[in-house]
């Protein structure tokens, strides 16, 4: 695989991550194609070789890792110039991509190489950083403000673009990253400036969210949040420390482990200093990081079910519906009497006799077929599967 960076003087670097592993030199390539610092980078998830990225000055590249030397624009730069805080390909249409600007969010056509709708919210106090497109529906796109004034997260519909459909405030502060659970879309994660990653239900008409877990309250921002593709029970979260922590949605404790002051480390004799109470931050050395959620995840529900009751009752159910099946069992007592006397013959070994007394009551195709095993002469059974064949036995040269 490739891992591709952004760097803050415009420089696009593309790793190969075997060669990265192995402790080799793992740079593939190297572009210095945009002004200002990479900002936000995303990968088409249809065209993996395909890359957008966004920088300063409303500047937005689409680079193929086949060849990085000449990168595509969507089209003409947006006016007024704003940084790109986030770039998200359309999980349904390849050629759609959403751009997200402090005051506005653009979405191109790269068939057409020009915007077809841009989004803003004049009602609102807002300054978007980040966008997610809903996996199911190729039209909703979920925007979060880092407004610490209005920290809410909006659910947009391209077809009634005049206002946003959905408006939730899950953190006390200015929303930094989010991220959609590929395995349950119903769940979101998301964290923020009120040092807070929340895992929550966006299929919810309360307006404050139904949050199902708190995975984290750290002493640093995070400033994005990722959901683990193999292993949904997982998630990463990067702080401004340049620390990376991983979290589990299932709950559990870890240990957090306090790193060495930076700056006294660096300047010699300020030792003292760096670990006075006033100058240090308090840090737990062990404690919960995340609580259970409230409701299973849908990878750890049921698909289905059966349970039998009292009076040959068997209920049933099913995931993708939420009705309760009850059906009467009936049982029917010469078919489980002779169900057993098949077991026990068939356990026992006396298919002679068994076939006897299944003999007198059968028709005359079922005598062709019980008479076989009686007879012991393998010249009259095969001349009664000849029989049973409507031939005739003749003499054949060749």
């Amino acid at each position: 695989g490739l891992i591709t960076g952004g760097c803050e003087s415009g420089v696009l670097q593309v790793y190969n991550v075997a060669q990265l592993l192995a402790g080799q030199n793992a740079l593939v390539a190297q572009q210095e194609k945009h002004q200002g610092a990479v900002r936000s980078l995303d990968y088409n998830p249809f065209q993996h070789n395909l890359v957008a990225s966004g920088a300063s000055e409303s500047e937005i590249f689409i680079w193929d890792l086949n060849n990085t030397a000449v990168p595509m624009s969507p089209g003409a730069k947006v006016t007024p110039h704003e940084d790109v805080q986030g770039l998200a390909w359309n999980r349904q249409v390849q050629h759609i991509l959403a751009s997200v600007f402090p005051s506005r969010c653009v979405i191109w056509d790269l068939r057409k190489n020009e915007p077809i709708i841009k989004l803003s919210d004049t009602q609102s106090r807002i300054r978007w950083r980040v966008a997610q497109w809903h996996p199911d529906v190729a039209t909703q796109l979920w925007l979060a403000s880092e407004e610490d004034q209005s920290p809410t997260v909006q659910l947009w519909d391209l077809r009634y673009a005049t206002a946003p459909a959905k408006t939730f405030q899950i953190h006390q502060r200015g929303v930094l990253g989010l991220t959609w659970c590929s395995k349950d879309h119903d769940l979101v994660a998301s964290c923020g400036k009120d040092n807070r990653i929340i895992c929550w239900n966006q299929n919810t008409e309360d307006p404050n969210g139904e949050v199902l877990s708190e995975l984290a309250t750290t002493n640093q921002w995070n400033f994005d949040v990722a959901w683990c593709p193999r292993n949904p029970a997982l998630i990463a979260g990067s702080s401004f420390d340049g620390n990376v922590t991983i979290y589990s949605i299932h709950g559990g404790v870890h240990q957090q482990v306090q790193t060495s002051n930076k700056i006294a480390d660096s300047f010699p004799g300020m030792e003292n200093i760096g670990h006075e109470p006033s100058q240090s931050v308090p840090l737990q050395s062990h404690g919960p990081v995340s609580n259970d959620l409230k409701r299973p995840p849908r990878w750890m529900r049921r698909p289905a079910g059966a349970c039998f009751g009292f009076g040959g009752k068997l209920v049933t159910f099913n995931g993708n519906s939420r009705t309760v099946t009850v059906n009467q069992v009936v049982t029917d007592p010469e078919l489980m009497e002779r169900s057993n006397q098949l077991e026990r013959v068939l356990n026992e070994g006396n298919f002679i006799e068994y076939c006897y007394q299944a003999d007198d009551t059968a028709n005359k195709f079922k005598k062709y077929v019980v008479d076989g095993p009686k007879n012991e002469d393998s010249n009259a059974v095969d001349g009664l599967s000849d029989q049973m064949a409507g031939l005739s036995r003749v003499s054949l040269q060749f």
